[in-house]
């Protein structure tokens, strides 16, 4: 039976890790669940065991990287890992081990990749294309030859034609030797042309050779690629075979039946399309984590991932903030290795609870401007949320046309316009498309301004950010562009009694006005989080900061016209706190 290759597996579970830590759980109650790991507030234990790593970090010196790192409280003390390598490596025993540890140089896969790499500088350097190279600049180099050769040929037989023509012309045919100068003629036209012929086949031997030879090493270049191309996918499946995770109930699964099944029922192999896992799926911290805690035996308690170092360009995420497990990559590994676990419910549902009652501020034949309740969707989703489209086709049973003229988050409150007619719609679509739509929102933001009365503008090009969808961030290349402009309002203290605002006294935040010039996706929440916007997240940000009581995001007022009449129309909701 082949050596496991977790070195966690390979520990007698007699032995204490180098990389379970200590910790005093004495002081906080234990919880009573574990972590729901894609939306969560961090248990004091969490907390505490994150000041240890972040301790650890900045002693050892590795602190210039900017990195998620991840804890897992479990009974007994903690684990901690960081995601994919550290200094460009796994060799850090005070972590946790990877799930498997590709880099080794002695393994099949570094072995396997050097000769591919190998491989691949042969295909693209001096091998194949210099000697492609060189065959086919002495083909095009012959064919250049005889081209010459031929188009002199035939301007020699042109002008020859032209002479003889008018030789034709002149020729009494009465005369004596009339016959046999047509002849002469006729046979320097013949000789002219088998003189095209003669270029035309001018380095044939050489040509065909070369033709032959740059048709040779096409197709070893072609071999070459394929063979490549099959190792580099059979080594990419071999790796992903060798990444297993278990769960709680002793099951194991490989990242391709995580992410599909192998076998002929997986819709890759139906559709015939490759099945596709992201780069770095199950080297994140939290497959690291509960990988090595089920490998020792050991019980989870609870589990907290936090970016620690210095922010990377355009990313939203600060030090010393948690965030939670990523979706494209982490959420098909975790969703099952937390079976036989008893987690906690999404504590995030709250904001879908909250709903309230849509209120119609104004209406008409034409259109109404509502109050969308904070937790409501503006158009139809996935779980069964309240939205405004079938509340307004509910309400208004003889409308139509799309409605919904623009949109609000699901957890952002306000005004929003609904039309009742196609007419409308592709008006009311046109103004806010020629950004003529005036719109103001109000909200709170973490921490307190030093000074008020402030304004200034955002600029921050803004593009999905796959791993963690629906979330935003800046991309200066591929992003699109952002802009908001904002007011400081004031400095206040908020009570609110869920997530991070426990705790008598409440919290100092800043009641801020933005006024958004675009309307790209999570555009204001994206400028406060950002380090490059205001870096103070708005509070209640389930998506870039921490969970309180609701979003505290309002859109407060609409300046637009009627689609109809064009009266300027003017609307203002105050935020309700």
């Amino acid at each position: 039976m082949p050596e496991p290759s977790c070195p966690c597996c390979r520990m007698n579970q007699s032995e204490k890790p180098s990389f379970l830590h200590p910790l005093d759980t004495a002081r906080e109650a234990v919880p009573t669940a574990f972590t729901y790991p894609f939306r969560y507030t961090p248990h004091p234990l969490c907390r505490l065991a994150a000041r240890i790593v972040q301790d650890y970090v900045e002693a050892e010196g590795l602190s210039c990287e900017g990195k998620m790192y991840g804890v897992l409280v479990v009974e007994g003390g903690f684990l901690a890992a960081y995601s994919g390598q550290l200094a460009g490596s796994y060799a850090h025993p005070w972590f946790v081990p990877p799930v498997f540890d590709y880099l080794d140089p002695e393994g099949y896969f570094q072995k396997e990749q050097t000769e591919i790499s190998a491989l691949s500088v042969e295909i693209e350097n001096a091998g194949f294309q210099s000697s492609i190279s060189a065959v086919n600049f002495e083909l095009e180099r012959l064919l250049r030859l005889r081209e010459e050769a031929v188009d002199e040929a035939r301007e020699a037989y042109e002008r020859g034609k032209e002479e003889r023509d008018d030789r034709r012309a002149a020729l009494d045919k009465t005369e004596p030797d009339a016959q046999e100068i047509l002849m002469t003629l006729e046979r320097e036209s013949q000789f002219q042309k088998a003189e095209i012929r003669r270029a035309k086949q001018q380095f044939a031997t050489e040509i065909k050779a070369l033709e032959q030879r740059l048709d040779q090493l096409r197709e070893e270049l072609r071999r070459a690629k394929e063979e490549r191309r099959q190792r580099s996918e059979a080594l990419q499946d071999w790796l992903f075979r060798q990444f297993r995770f278990m769960n709680a109930c002793g099951e194991t699964k490989s990242l391709l039946e995580l992410f599909g099944d192998e076998g002929s029922s997986s819709p890759a192999a139906d559709s015939g399309t490759k099945l596709i896992i992201p780069s770095g799926a199950g080297e994140c911290c939290a497959p690291k984590l509960l990988n090595t805690a089920y490998a020792l035996g050991l019980r989870p308690l609870a589990m907290a991932e936090f970016w620690w170092g210095p922010a990377l360009c355009g990313d939203y995420r600060r030090a010393g903030v948690f965030y939670p497990s990523c979706n494209r990559k982490c959420r098909p590994i975790l969703s099952f290795m937390l079976e036989g676990l008893d987690v906690e419910p999404d504590p995030a549902r709250h904001y879908e609870r909250l709903g309230g009652e849509v209120e119609v501020v104004w209406e008409d034949a034409w259109m109404a401007v509502v109050v969308k309740p904070t937790g409501w969707l503006s158009v139809p989703g996935k779980g069964g949320a309240p939205n405004l489209l079938d509340y307004a086709r509910r309400r208004w049973p003889d409308i139509s046309g799309p409605v919904v003229v623009h949109r609000l988050d699901q957890d952002t409150s306000g005004l929003m316009i609904l039309a009742k007619t196609q007419m409308s719609y592709s008006w009311l679509q046109k103004q806010f498309e020629a950004r003529a739509v005036k719109k103001r929102y109000v909200a709170l933001l973490e921490g307190q301004w030093r000074l008020t009365g402030l304004s200034g503008q955002i600029s921050l090009p803004l593009a999905p950010d796959y791993d963690y969808l629906p979330r935003q961030r800046v991309d200066r290349e591929r992003g699109l562009e952002a802009v908001t402009l904002y007011e400081v309002i004031g400095n206040e203290m908020l009570n609110d009694n869920v997530g991070e605002a426990e705790g008598a006294g409440g919290r100092a935040v800043t009641r801020i006005a933005f006024y958004p010039q675009t309307g790209r996706t999570h555009q204001l929440r994206v400028h406060a989080s950002s380090d490059e916007g205001l870096a103070m997240p708005i509070v209640g940000d389930r998506l870039y900061g921490q969970l309180a009581g609701r979003l505290y995001l309002h859109a407060e007022a609409l300046d637009f016209e009627h689609p109809a009449t064009g009266e300027h129309l003017h609307f203002e909701q105050t935020a309700p706190f």
